[in-house]
């Protein structure tokens, strides 16, 4: 194994804040008190963990005594920031051992800083409590209508979207007086330099997404309505890192900013029905994990995710549910229909993508709307039909002193002795004291180009794994 990845560089910030003031009071480098650690980070959900076990007395500084609920954590490896959370909670807990020596240890628990955006709650009881109810409808709901609609005539992108609902978000806490909390997120969360996708809405399915009773509401109940899940994705990642998004400048990899970054970016899956995906994931480069760097491995095929029949409720404004059912196609994989029987994936479009450019201007082609529901149905047959052949699970390795050739989720990569590629979902970083530095990776849809992996190498043979 090379010699460098033996030499571990870890450094841990952070940063006490002032609530009174909505600024940083200092910094604290706990580097040398960490006993061990484990963040972990997933594409499913901004609500990556933190924990760490550390020596609870620093020279004449107890833990307890400085240490808040949202202080802000930063955890660096080889010179490069690997996780930022808020401070959640701090324990301390002590004890004698058989030795009869006291035995102290103090456990901080952080979440991932995009975690804010689904736990922080506004919403119509908030107002009521501070006597502005108003506010919210005002504030929040009049902007997003807005918005929505001129996505019908003009053409309003994903991106665009998710920055008018941070900025009604923000104003809607500023009516509130909650500056303070504002102050808080700008300075380490970014809306901007993830969402450099070109993909446009134009028609909603409806303009409301809330309806201004709900006695709590969260950013993330809000803009996951805008997503159109599964055909796109939303994360939460920080940088400095890359991140491939179809559709951006150039088609050139984006660079997210040294914060907790929103992600927004179509799909990456290979599938050219319905123009939804043009190869997308092949088009990624690779992240390669080499024999130094890979530790161990937990493969299957399983068919927890496989689907037979696949239907895509259109984006018809003011149909209840039942009718958008009934509209469309259902698209049949014949040869797993007949293997595992109805086990259908049903989803639905937000917005009616179609349409066409006039003299007077962008016109919705209704007549074809059902046609965008059975094309996206074929995407998603054309994505999933191969889910029992594909391999999933878990990949151990070694976490490189190159930050660009360490695993993130959402990356693509290629594993030593296995000729294909997998997409990883999740990734969890360990360390304790001593030890070596390791990145378990959840990675999905394992496949070989055009067939599935075969795992011919020596390293995969019973008298080697002996």
């Amino acid at each position: 194994m090379s010699e460098y990845t033996r030499r571990i560089d870890l450094k841990v910030e952070i940063d006490l804040w002032d609530w009174t003031k909505g600024a940083t009071t200092s910094t604290l480098n706990i580097t040398k008190d960490i006993l061990n650690f484990r963040f972990q980070k997933t594409i499913k959900t901004p609500k990556g963990s933190c924990q760490l076990t550390v020596l609870p007395q620093s020279t004449h500084t107890h833990i307890l005594d400085i240490l808040n609920a949202m202080d802000v954590i930063r955890i660096s490896e080889f010179g490069t920031t690997k996780f930022i959370g808020y401070i959640q909670r701090v324990a301390y807990s002590g004890s004698i051992g058989n030795d009869g020596k006291p035995k102290r240890t103090a456990i901080i628990t952080a979440v991932q800083f995009g975690g804010l955006l689904v736990d922080a709650s506004i919403g119509f009881g908030m107002g009521t409590a501070l006597g502005k109810k108003d506010d919210l409808l005002i504030s929040l709901a009049g902007d997003i209508r807005k918005a929505m609609k001129v996505a019908i005539d003009d053409g309003v992108s994903f991106a665009e979207l998710m920055g008018v609902l941070f900025t009604n978000f923000k104003e809607y806490l500023s009516r509130l007086g909650s500056g303070n909390f504002i102050t808080y997120l700008e300075r380490y969360l970014d809306v901007e330099s993830g969402l450099a996708s070109i993909a446009i809405p134009l028609l909603p399915r409806q303009f409301e997404l809330f309806n201004g009773t709900e006695q709590t509401l969260t950013f993330w109940q809000l803009a996951e309505q805008l997503v159109q899940k599964p055909f796109n994705e939303l994360w939460i990642d920080n940088g400095p890192r890359t991140v491939s998004i179809l559709g951006a400048p150039d088609n050139k990899p984006v660079t997210l900013s040294n914060k907790s970054c929103l992600v927004f970016r179509e799909t990456p899956f290979d599938g050219t029905v319905g123009g939804i995906s043009d190869q997308a994931f092949s088009s990624m480069e690779p992240i390669h994990i080499d024999a130094d760097h890979f530790l161990r491995f937990d493969l299957a095929k399983s068919m927890d995710e496989v689907y037979s029949v696949y239907h895509v409720k259109h984006a018809a404004f003011l149909l209840n549910d039942i009718t958008r059912l009934m509209t469309g196609q259902w698209q049949v994989d014949q040869e797993r229909i007949g293997k595992y029987l109805f086990k259908p994936l049903i989803t639905e479009m937000f917005y009616t993508k179609l349409q066409k450019k006039s003299e007077t201007g962008t016109e919705v082609q209704f007549g074809k709307v059902e046609d965008i529901g059975n094309d996206a149905a074929l995407t998603l047959r054309a994505w999933f039909k191969d889910n029992d052949q594909y391999l999933s699970g878990a990949i151990g390795m070694m976490v490189p002193s190159d930050a660009n050739a360490d695993p993130k989720i959402g990356d693509k990569v290629t594993v030593h002795g296995i000729e294909g590629y997998f997409y990883v979902e999740g990734i969890a970083h360990t360390w304790s004291y001593l030890g070596p530095l390791k990145s378990d990776l959840t990675v999905t849809r394992g496949y070989n180009r055009t067939k599935k992996i075969e795992l011919k190498d020596k390293i995969f043979r019973r008298s080697i794994m002996q």
